[in-house]
């Protein structure tokens, strides 16, 4: 029994002490990384210092651009890796978009203006810079880091974390560094995103010689595309030339591959190994431009889990089916018409009973699941919330979930189909189930310029070509429409939507132009959505199959892709005369030729891709009990 006690006391000590030990040694690599990062924060803190010094000291602008250079050079050696360790504090602090911003803590409204280096750029590089202005905003930046630095210089980082920070960087550099996000009005994204990629080199390389023998060639890919890339972008530092399809094509999109067989090689833990919670990116993924690169599951907020076919095929029939709809004449698919890439081709869509219409465009349903926020002003936070306001909506289908269950239960098909399905008779949670898992099916990241940026052995034609370098490029698009998703699901992490607010008239034709009075975003109910500059603010919505879903804007103003882009070429809104002072679009013109506008509209068609997505129903499911309702159109009669 002595034995066995003192067994007892000494498998508790040893638990006790293994429970209280210190977390393990970094390795090497990892103790060498940390020694840079560090003195890369010590290095950004002095920047901020002898910035600040040179704006209160000196009235020079030309004095106060160079020392922000500095400034701007210092944060961009350690990017990479301050953003994935801390991106709360990049966006909110250190070098988030130039526009007022919304407390995402506290739960009242509370409005920040802008803060950090993209807000001081504003100034930098405006007609009149502001140096008391300035001098705010730094002497904010100066409070501020100290904090944030004195967290990064105690937080422990391993591995994994690591290499995830040099792929999210890569991802970064792809969808807003080349595209001139964080550069507003001066010509600094190529050069920073030169040194960005030379910080995340010299990391990577760090960890090619722990590379097994049979990995050799991978470790000389990956060695010869930084090298390349850098030289790239070093070698054509002009932001209006850049090709960066090329430039993707060649070297971003082999590298983003690489990196993660670099990881798995390795033997190192993935991200996705170490949390039950699904993640926006699939990260073992090798593209940023599949339909696998973004996780589904993620938004729809559903975990792993993986929905039968019964279960989507029941979701198409409820889709295309009247029987949901009061008056049994309408469906889905009414203002959801997969001919047009899942819209119905009316500026604004019908009401019930053609008495109107419901105040908005239809759009696209297609890659609909990726965001975090839906309908044009971000009122809903699920997917299946946008079923409900459709089902109750008095303009919609102006009817309940009653309703509907009773009509369902009317078809022994309908019934079987949810047993086989649900193992249960239909109810209003597998209803909304059903048609998320259906609408979720549809997914499309299969275009040709999906597939010429992967790396095909196809052409694109050359005002495509020159399209999607003016996109990424001069014109600005995709410092909204971000890529891979052409939408306002903010890289690289994808987990929050932007919206604008761009100044899309009533009538453009009008001779007095009139903004359209819809508040949008302003006026969608959420508390913390109702501030001023926020007014007329709408979702950034995709461009993904924009050929097919004219008419064009939350109104429907617009009939053709070429009078969007004028509108855009025009300065928006605010560019033609609206008094709109919280615009997020540039106010100047873009100054386009009209054979650049051309080649914007050509690479925005070449986005189309409905492959295997718009087949519909056969038929619809009889009703037994009440035959004089299997006589509905499938998909609606209007």
């Amino acid at each position: 029994m002595y034995k066995l006690i003192l067994s007892a006391v000494l498998f508790c000590t040893l638990m006790l002490l293994a429970s209280l030990r210190e977390a393990p040694a970094p390795t090497p690599t990892v103790a060498a990384v940390r020694t840079a990062y560090l003195h890369g924060l010590d290095s950004f803190s002095v920047q901020i210092d002898h910035f600040y010094i040179q704006i209160k000291s000196d009235a020079n602008p030309v004095a106060w651009k160079a020392s922000f250079k500095r400034l701007r050079q210092a944060y961009k050696q350690i990017e990479f890796l301050f953003a994935h360790l801390d991106p709360d504090n990049a966006r909110d602090f250190l070098n988030g978009a130039p526009l007022p911003s919304i407390d995402r803590v506290v739960a009242e409204l509370v409005v920040y203006a802008p803060r950090g280096m993209q807000a001081i750029a504003s100034l930098i590089y405006g007609e009149e810079p502001d140096q008391q202005a300035l001098l705010q905003l730094t002497e904010d930046l100066r409070r501020l880091f100290p904090d944030i630095k004195a967290t990064q210089q105690n937080m422990l980082f391993t591995d994994r974390q690591v290499l995830e920070a040099i792929r999210f960087g890569i991802f970064r550099i792809t969808s807003m560094g080349i595209v001139g996000f964080d550069t507003p009005g001066y010509n600094g994204a190529i050069a920073e995103s030169a040194i960005s990629v030379r910080a995340m080199q010299s990391v990577a390389m760090l960890y090619l010689p722990y590379l097994p023998a049979k990995h050799r060639l991978l470790a000389d890919s990956i060695q010869q595309n930084f090298k390349g890339l850098i030289g790239y972008l070093e070698q054509n530092s002009d932001f209006d030339s850049f090709d960066r399809l090329r430039c993707i094509r060649s070297y971003l999109e082999p590298l983003y591959g690489q990196i993660m067989r670099l990881h798995l090689a390795l033997g190192i833990e993935t991200m996705e190994l170490t949390t039950n919670k699904a993640q926006a990116l699939v990260y073992e993924t090798p593209s940023m431009f599949s339909a696998q690169t973004l996780n589904g599951h993620y938004y729809a907020g559903i975990g792993s889990r993986v929905e039968q076919p019964i279960v989507v095929e029941l979701g198409k029939l409820l889709f295309f089916d009247p029987l949901l709809s009061q008056n049994n004449e309408r469906a889905c698919a009414s203002c959801h018409q997969p001919q047009r890439a899942f819209t119905d081709g009316l500026p604004k869509s019908l009401s019930m009973h053609k008495k109107g219409d419901v105040g908005r465009n239809a759009p696209t349903l297609i890659n609909s699941v990726f965001a975090d926020k839906y309908f044009y002003d971000l009122r809903s936070d699920r997917l299946e919330s946008q079923e409900e306001h459709v089902i109750f909506n008095k303009d919609e289908f102006n009817t309940t979930y009653y309703e509907i269950i009773d009509k369902l239960n009317q078809s022994s098909t309908y019934r079987q189909m949810f047993q086989e399905a649900f193992g249960k008779a239909p109810n209003a949670q597998d209803i909304s189930r059903a048609l998320t898992a259906y609408v979720r099916s549809l997914v499309a990241f299969n275009s040709p310029v999906d597939q010429y940026l992967r790396g095909a052995p196809i052409e694109l034609e050359p005002d495509v070509q020159a399209g999607f370098n003016l996109f990424m490029g001069k014109a600005l698009c995709a410092t909204c429409h971000f890529v891979p998703t052409y939408a306002g699901l903010v890289p690289p992490y994808f987990t929050e939507n932007e919206s604008e607010v761009i100044g899309v008239p009533i009538n453009p034709k009008a001779r007095q132009l009139e903004i359209d009075p819809d508040l949008g975003r302003f006026m969608n109910g959420r508390p913390r959505d109702h501030a001023p500059h926020l007014r007329y603010s709408f979702k950034t919505t995709t461009l993904r199959n924009v050929a097919l879903t004219g008419p064009y804007m939350h109104n429907g103003v617009y009939q053709t892709l070429a009078e969007v882009v004028d509108f855009y070429n025009k300065g928006g809104g605010a560019g033609l005369g609206l008094d709109l002072p919280d615009q997020t679009l540039p106010f100047d013109h873009l100054n386009l030729t009209a054979g650049e506008q051309k080649a914007l509209v050509a690479f925005m068609e070449a986005l189309t891709d409905t492959t295997g997505i718009v087949t519909i129903p056969a038929k619809l499911p009889n009703c037994e009990l009440k035959p004089e309702w299997n006589a509905r159109k499938i998909g609606g009669q209007y």
